[in-house]
């Protein structure tokens, strides 16, 4: 399952995220690491962009990027 397809209110652990090494630098930068636990927080009218929470944060992907990230229920 990908972050994308969290509901809202729906709490995982990130298990992988698939991407070239540019945009994985800026995932760590933001928090987003194997292993830690996420919050789908909201998620807009067209379903893009997409609120988490994560380490203290929140923080919203658009659904092409957050269709990169793992995560495990």
């Amino acid at each position: 399952m990908t972050l994308s397809q969290m509901k809202e209110n729906d709490f995982g652990h990130i298990s992988y995220i698939n991407t070239e090494p540019s945009f994985l630098r800026r995932f760590y930068d933001l928090g987003f690491m194997e292993g830690q636990c996420i919050r789908c927080e909201n998620i807009g009218l067209l379903g893009t962009p997409i609120a988490y929470q994560i380490r203290g944060s929140k923080i919203a992907l658009r659904k092409c990027d957050a269709d990169k990230i793992g995560v495990v229920l």
